[in-house]
């Protein structure tokens, strides 16, 4: 007998028929729901994006901020029947580490070779850790639902990374927010490829609030994996594949609160022996029980496979790269030349920080912090690019929260697109009527920097800011029982080295 001998025989592939039709049936399904996501995000700010927002509203940590009570109970009643189909089927972050894990194991002998391990359960963590987020976001401090929660954490992908490459690509604007938006999103990313790569699902079953939730409930769902012991051969196929690393093979056993019902396992079962059924099955002879002991399975031989290959230099490459070099400096003088012509603007000091200004649509502004989750929606969605993500201005536990930032930009008076993406409740939507009767905040004029030059009651767009006599030269004036905090005086003041009015958020 050779050491490569396999010590199970496969079948005509007939017997797992039904598990790959359930795993085709799954993959469908997600690869449908992260296009759509992905396709949302890409269009926010279009008639088309408000078609696809109920695919953000679907998702449980907002549908949970927005206490939609009936779509909570529906996701409730699905994973007490069926598992946690959420987080293989509909949530994008989810997906999305299912296709990270894929790059590794792509290939028949290399997901053999690259194949998972059984793990025992972090659940002191994990519990623990969903109680801290929990707590958190209670008491008002809701940055680490923002950065755990799977939505947000995609949503940010989108916003502060996938969009900004989309601009430069097609020649538009390029948006990326702040940098610690970019930050967080590229090290989100990061962190959870490389994750998914080496362990699969380990986020969704340690760090994530939801598959936490998920999983008190997924422990007792109807229909779970069960393996049968009177046909299992011992391959250990099934426990190579599962990414959740929730079936331990040795003792025929499947952790149904970190199984996030992929049907990888069923489809790679050639004897049948693993299902998803809502029987639990019982020894037809007892006395063939498992005995605990030293597994033999199939041996991959590592042949010259692996062994480093030299590699040719790409001439084309090698030139090309060549050429960019040795013209990078022609390129700088043009510019340098080119930047003589160009008319300087005018220097200002960023404005200095005050009380922060939201978006328009929340009730309260503690209301706001705690049911928005910072997944850049609003941000990306603003044709005036005026909203940035904070970065401090709402205190530390609420960064990533949307902030306008009148120095560059202002709020366009008769839109409204950020309260019609907010997918948790956060902004309330607002018709442009409504719009332009509520206020985020008010102006004020500091009378020493102003120059009379009278552009702010220009640009008023409610017409509240006049100009009044100050000894030998004018002044703006804003009447503030009509000041809403559009920020079009701010944008539009001249003055330096600072500017002479500022519009401050409102306090409730």
């Amino acid at each position: 007998m050779g050491g490569s001998q396999r010590i199970y025989r496969r079948s005509d592939g007939s017997s797992n028929s039904r598990g790959k039709a359930l795993q085709l049936c799954r993959r469908i399904t997600a690869v449908v729901a992260l296009s759509i996501m992905v396709l949302y995000f890409v269009l926010l700010g279009t008639s088309a994006a408000l078609k696809l927002q109920w695919i953000a509203t679907a998702q449980i940590v907002p549908l949970v901020l927005a206490v939609s009570g009936s779509l909570i109970a529906f996701w409730v009643i699905v994973t007490l029947l069926f598992g946690r189909v959420y987080c293989s089927m509909l949530c994008p972050l989810g997906i999305a580490q299912d296709l990270a894990a894929r790059i590794p194991r792509w290939g028949r002998k290399r997901r053999l070779r690259k194949g998972y391990r059984y793990h025992i359960p972090h659940n002191s963590f994990r519990y623990l850790w969903l109680a801290i987020i929990v707590l958190s976001t209670l008491s008002g401090l809701s940055l680490m639902l923002s950065l755990f929660d799977p939505y947000s954490a995609f949503g940010r992908i989108m916003t502060y990374l996938l969009r900004p490459l989309i601009d430069a690509v097609s020649g538009g604007t390029v948006v990326a927010g702040t940098l610690i938006g970019v930050a967080v999103a590229a090290a989100t990313l990061v962190v959870v490829v490389v994750v998914a790569m080496k362990r699969g699902r380990l986020i969704c079953n340690t760090m994530c609030p939801v598959g936490s939730v998920l999983s008190l409930l997924g422990r007792h769902s109807v229909y779970g994996m069960d393996i049968n012991t009177d046909t299992c051969v011992n391959c250990g196929l099934c426990e190579r594949v599962c990414k959740s690393e929730c079936i331990d093979s040795k003792s025929h056993t499947v952790d149904m609160s970190r199984c996030v019902v992929c049907f990888n396992c069923a489809a790679v079962c050639d004897s049948g022996a693993i299902t998803y059924t809502r029987r639990r099955h019982r020894l037809s002879i007892p006395m063939m029980m498992k005995i605990p002991g030293p597994r033999v399975t199939a041996t991959i031989d590592a042949s010259a496979d692996n062994m480093d290959k030299p590699r040719a230099i790409d001439r084309r490459k090698f030139l090309t790269t060549g050429l960019i070099l040795a013209t990078a400096p022609l390129v700088a003088s043009a510019e340098r030349k080119l930047n003589r012509w160009t008319p300087k603007e005018i220097l200002q000091d960023p404005t200095e920080e005050g009380h922060p200004v939201p978006p328009p649509g929340f009730t309260s502004l503690q209301s706001f912090l705690v049911k928005c989750v910072g997944c850049g929606a609003c941000i990306s969605s603003c044709p005036a690019q005026v909203l940035e993500p904070s970065t401090g201005e709402y205190g530390m536990a609420n960064l990533l929260h949307p902030v306008k930032k009148y120095d560059e930009s202002y709020c366009r008076y008769n839109c409204v697109k950020c309260t019609e993406v907010c997918p948790t409740d956060a902004l309330e939507k607002l018709t442009v009527e409504e719009k332009h009767k509520f206020r985020v905040g008010i102006a004020s004029v500091d009378a020493d920097a102003c120059i009379g030059c009278g552009l702010c009651a220009e640009r008023c767009p409610r017409r509240v800011i006049t100009m009044l006599a100050r000894g030998d030269r004018q002044v703006a004036s804003v009447d503030s029982s009509g000041c809403i905090g559009c920020g079009s005086c701010q944008y539009i003041c001249p003055s330096s080295p600072k500017k002479a009015i500022k519009v401050n958020g409102i306090i409730n």
